[in-house]
């Protein structure tokens, strides 16, 4: 019986109707940006996949993200529109190494590594967020190195 069990999982996506799940860019707009604040991330796709899910995150001009880490999960962060800055722990006298980002650019970050996303742009910028899991966890922290304040579960 246990012989069967791999086939059985390869078998039942041909049998088994799937569907395709569409979120359309209109429903991940801020609802109120003067409202809402500096930073606003938008859960797309968690959920909906056991390997990942997808948020959309829009920094307004001139502010930054919380320091964050992903915990065990890997993530891939690609910048939809504008310029940005991407810091990451280490490397830098003040504690993090700056990569300056345009749109297009990805960046695969490790699980576990604190990460931040700066905008010094006049104008918002806009990344996708790609997760190693069906939901996202990670926490935000004090600081480089600091304590957890905010944790994704």
């Amino acid at each position: 019986m246990t012989s069967f069990l791999p086939l059985i999982s390869e078998l039942l996506p041909m049998i088994l109707p799937s569907s395709i799940h569409v979120v359309r860019a209109k429903d991940l707009q801020p609802k109120h940006p003067t409202v809402e604040g500096p930073v606003l991330q938008r859960q797309a796709l968690v959920g909906k996949c056991g390997m990942c899910a997808t948020a959309v995150l829009t920094i307004r001009p001139h502010s930054e993200s919380a320091i964050r880490h992903n915990s065990e999960q890997d993530a891939i962060v690609f910048l939809v529109s504008g310029s940005g800055v991407f810091l990451v722990q280490g490397g830098q006298k003040d504690g993090a190494q700056r990569n300056e980002l345009t749109q297009g650019d990805l960046v695969f970050v490790p699980s576990w590594t604190e990460h931040q996303l700066v905008n010094e742009t006049d104008d918002d910028v806009v990344w996708l967020l790609i997760q190693s899991g069906s939901r996202p966890v990670g926490a935000d922290l004090t600081d480089w190195g600091g304590d957890e304040v905010f944790t994704r579960k």
